[in-house]
């Protein structure tokens, strides 16, 4: 800093120090613990005629803001109900899809594998949620934009916790908004028998009457597959 600057910024000190000693109210209030005196001094205008104080680096730093809208607010009561499960809804399948994916599951189980339910039932407008957050994902997958960043993270952990993936676009009418559905993770062992006969998961599927429509898109997607009369979904 220069003289000149410092002798202005010491006469601004001083005249702002005898202007508050002056001021009427009896006891003066002892300073805070954590004082700033340059913030203090910002917040005087007259100071600012006397002498230029220099901007804070966090205003320096301050990346630009984010070019790319927010994920849309839920506003349907029953999909942010939905988004606030912690456990996917099978009550909500048809009958006949909830009696396949019982018999699917024993016969799994007996195989000696498992079966993890990712999603179950989901109403349209949690299934407009997800569609949304997919082309989102999308949308800021390779984005490195300074301001971007913290919205791109909030979107990465929406993509993981909805178990997205990248090859499957939520449509918007889907097997799963009808009850006819479901998304699970099986392991099967490499050399599973039943009766002392090998089996594929596959085979497992079409004797619960269940089928996978796109293994190499959607391996996690099962949906009924014998034609049923639509009823009303229980639950």
């Amino acid at each position: 800093m220069h003289f000149r600057h410092l002798f202005q910024f010491v006469l601004s000190f001083v005249v702002i120090c005898s202007c508050v000693a002056a001021a009427p109210g009896g006891e003066p209030t002892p300073p805070k613990a954590n004082f700033d005196l340059m913030e203090f001094l910002r917040s005087v205008p007259v100071v600012h005629r006397f002498v230029p104080l220099p901007i804070p680096t966090s205003d320096l730093s301050r990346p630009s803001s984010c070019t790319v809208a927010l994920l849309p607010v839920i506003e349907d009561v029953e999909a942010l109900e939905f988004e606030n499960r912690t456990a996917p809804d099978t009550r909500g399948l048809l009958p006949a899809m909830a009696r396949a994916l019982e018999t699917f599951q024993h016969l799994v189980m007996s195989a000696g594998g498992s079966v993890e339910i990712k999603s179950g039932y989901r109403p349209e407008a949690y299934q407009a949620h997800l569609q949304a957050v997919w082309y989102k994902w999308k949308e800021l997958r390779y984005n490195r934009q300074p301001g971007c960043q913290d919205l791109r993270a909030e979107v990465n952990d929406e993509f993981s916790r909805h178990n997205l993936l990248a090859t499957q676009k939520p449509v918007s009418s889907s097997d799963h908004t009808r009850g006819l559905a479901f998304d699970a993770a099986v392991f099967m062992p490499h050399n599973a028998v039943k009766k002392k006969r090998r089996v594929s998961l596959d085979r497992l599927c079409r004797e619960a009457g269940i089928q996978r429509p796109d293994v190499r898109r959607d391996p996690v997607h099962f949906k009924l597959g014998l034609a049923v009369p639509v009823a009303r979904r229980r639950g």
